[in-house]
């Protein structure tokens, strides 16, 4: 005897039996399913560090399990968890400035930074040439080029994603991009 064969769910049916029938398994299906285009947008718009970056999107995470009792369904899931990842990144860059700020009073000889070699090292390979570059954009930038090129988000998602209207996004997302390429084209010379 075979039995049945579940058929792949969608998001609403995953959250529907997450919050309504506490099925836990919906939960990490949901999340398995979108976690290649978090852990994007949270390198791309959150920190450079791995483990800060990690921090983040554990942070995302349970704040996307605590919320989807209130997820009303009128945008993308897509577009609710960037959201809570954009928060989540920003509210950890305000207690890293924070802790920062805090260290600098503390200590308020500045120190002497020394290059790491590594890191010299990683700058010469083409892709981490690119990487740095793209770290080099503003924030808005980096969330804009990556939620419309890498994602491939409607303008319209976007402006519900960052609070803005869609004419905003096509505007930003212009000049993000010119200043992409002016980025690119002074590294080449």
């Amino acid at each position: 005897m075979t039995l049945p064969v579940r058929p792949p769910a969608n998001d609403e049916t995953l959250i529907r039996r997450f919050v309504d029938e506490g099925d836990e398994g919906a939960f990490e299906t949901l999340i398995r399913k979108h976690l290649p285009s978090l852990r994007r947008l949270v390198a791309a718009a959150g920190p450079r560090n791995p483990e800060d970056r990690d921090d983040v999107l554990q942070e995302t995470l349970i704040r996307l399990n605590k919320s989807l009792s209130v997820y009303r369904f009128e945008a993308p899931l897509t577009t609710y968890m960037f959201r809570i990842a954009r928060h989540a990144a920003l509210d950890q860059e305000r207690r890293r400035r924070r802790k920062a700020d805090r260290e600098r009073r503390a200590a308020p000889e500045p120190s002497e930074g020394f290059a790491d070699p590594e890191e010299l090292a990683l700058e010469k390979a083409r892709a981490a040439e690119l990487k740095n570059l793209f770290y080099k954009l503003k924030e808005t930038d980096r969330q804009l080029l990556l939620l419309r090129e890498r994602e491939e988000l409607s303008m319209g998602e976007i402006a519900d994603i960052l609070g803005i209207r869609p004419g905003t996004v096509k505007s930003r997302l212009s000049r993000a991009r010119k200043r992409a390429r002016k980025l690119y084209e002074e590294a080449e010379r």
